[in-house]
């Protein structure tokens, strides 16, 4: 599947692409190429007006390994200890395949995207949380699958239920300089400077 936003300027705030190619998760596979193309194409912003995928941008705070990192933190004590569970894995997933989920990226609403690096595919299917009220849900099988379902008037509830209209079809870039991380302080006020 491909599919296209808009986007607001031809400027690609771009991901590192030698790693793009390079890196490889625990099990040896590698970003799926849905990712790859969208780090391509689009780089750093925000897609459909609500959300943020994380790329590799190095050391800056919302790469896609330094956030990956900080979400999993909020829950390793779930990752250690079945007996902390403290958020529903149901409907679609069961806490033995937690582990095998990785953050990569967050909606301004505060719903959280994975991969399932275990996926039977080529590329990972995408499961979405909000640590509260929906447990995850797997939502597409790829990126693509993803924004199509987001801009959807009919499909749009399958990603985010409690939502009251369809995403906009658009791609905002941010500028590296002077994008905000204004939105995780919240979250996590230790990252403020």
């Amino acid at each position: 599947m491909n599919f296209t936003l808009r986007k607001d300027t031809p400027t690609i705030i771009g991901g590192e692409n030698a790693i793009l190619h390079d890196f490889t998760f625990k099990n040896g596979r590698k970003f799926p190429s849905s990712y790859v193309s969208f780090v391509r194409q689009y780089g750093y912003g925000l897609s459909c007006g609500l959300f943020i995928i994380y790329i590799p941008m190095g050391d800056y705070p919302d790469s896609f390994f330094i956030r990956s990192k900080e979400i999993i933190s909020t829950y390793q004590d779930v990752l250690d200890n079945k007996e902390n569970l403290w958020f529903d894995v149901a409907p679609d997933l069961e806490y033995s395949r937690l582990k095998d989920l990785i953050p990569f990226g967050v909606s301004e609403n505060g719903d959280y995207l994975f991969w399932d690096i275990m996926s039977k595919e080529d590329e990972m299917d995408i499961y979405i949380t909000d640590f509260r009220a929906t447990g995850f849900l797997r939502v597409a099988s790829d990126l693509y699958e993803l924004f199509y379902k987001v801009t959807s008037p009919d499909r749009y509830k399958e990603v985010l239920p409690f939502a009251q209209e369809k995403l906009p079809n658009t791609f905002q870039t941010f500028d590296i300089d002077s994008a905000s991380i204004s939105p995780y302080l919240e979250t996590y006020p230790e990252l403020e400077t």
